[in-house]
């Protein structure tokens, strides 16, 4: 394959594209659940017009940018921890230069913030917060994903509710008000908690790595036996929640209550191989309930799965995504 292909799909996987799944799938939720107009089926059975999913499609891209923003810096400032923990081979392998990946990370950012200023500045104000919350999680002086209680509570908040947000508010167009906001928060509130559950499994995995590299994370400092346990605390809390939220709950409290018996396991086992399908699990499970509604996006998913296996494993032999315990 010619060279510059080569380094047109490494820039491109780069931005952790099948990381920006579990992003979309929360996104997409919020939409879902912030409309009574969405139905099953979605545009491809007349239950709602293509167009009125238009604004959603341009948000999640502009979001999108957004966050490979900040996939992209996480992986410039964790090349060392990559390194031993083996995983994210790209700015390790060098393939991409410090350099052209901080070019990315602007350019991703500016791309973003100007599409959201096409909507209007409440999205602006929610994708610049989704920004700032990026920069103080991994920049200093805060550096908040090496910090036990600051890394779930950025993770939950950035990837929980901002994201949730930014679809909710989408779905409210035309009709937004400001008394609507506390509906919004409340929503938010099951899909944040998920989140910092399924970042704290993420951890227990890392732990060896992050410790040789300084890193106080929440499994780091509390053990994994207080991981697992706050994950599943975490896990029922989004599982309680989720019938608080505005329409069609009931697409959060399914996924949430077959990954909290996926979460009670973990807790009581601690095993990493669990740890693995304990963070891997939830996310498929939800991505398949917004699916239900928004059949394009189920498609995006499986091409977005094959793609990026067909890249891992012609660039560097390895089977990324992957539902196992690896």
């Amino acid at each position: 394959m010619p060279f510059t292909i080569k380094k047109l799909l490494d820039g491109f996987f780069l931005l952790r594209i099948p990381l920006l799944a579990p992003v979309w799938t929360i996104l997409i939720l919020g939409w879902i659940t912030g409309t009574q107009s969405a139905n099953i089926g979605g545009s491809w059975t007349g239950a709602i017009k293509y167009a009125a999913e238009s604004g959603l499609w341009m948000a999640l891209f502009g979001f999108s940018m957004i966050v490979a923003s900040i996939y992209v810096v996480n992986q410039i400032v964790d090349i060392e921890s990559d390194r031993i923990n083996r995983k994210l081979f790209i700015l390790p392998h060098r393939f991409i230069s410090v350099r052209t990946a901080w070019t990315m990370a602007v350019f991703c950012t500016l791309a973003g913030l100007a599409i959201a200023l096409l909507f209007d500045r409440l999205l602006f104000v929610l994708f610049l917060l989704s920004m700032v919350l990026g920069i103080f999680y991994n920049l200093p002086p805060l550096k908040l994903k090496n910090r036990a209680i600051g890394g779930v509570v950025a993770n939950a908040l950035g990837h929980g509710m901002l994201t949730f947000l930014v679809g909710w508010y989408i779905a409210k167009s035309g009709s937004f008000s400001i008394d609507m906001i506390p509906a919004g928060i409340l929503s938010s509130i099951s899909p944040a908690l998920a989140n910092g559950a399924v970042f704290l499994a993420t951890t227990i995995p890392d732990a060896a790595g992050d410790r040789m590299t300084g890193k106080r994370t929440f499994c780091v400092k509390f053990g994994e036996k207080a991981t697992a346990v706050t994950a599943a605390l975490l896990c029922a809390g989004a599982f309680i929640f989720s019938f608080y939220m505005e329409y069609h709950f009931w697409v959060m409290m399914i996924p949430a209550f077959i990954s909290l018996l996926f979460f009670i396991f973990f807790a009581f086992s601690t095993r990493k191989e669990i740890a693995f399908k304990t963070f891997k699990w939830p996310v498929f499970l939800l991505s398949s309930s917004v699916a239900l509604f928004v059949p394009e996006y189920g498609i995006m998913i499986l091409v977005t799965f094959f793609a990026s296996r067909l890249y891992y494993r012609w660039r560097f032999g390895i089977e990324y995504p992957t539902f196992k315990s690896q």
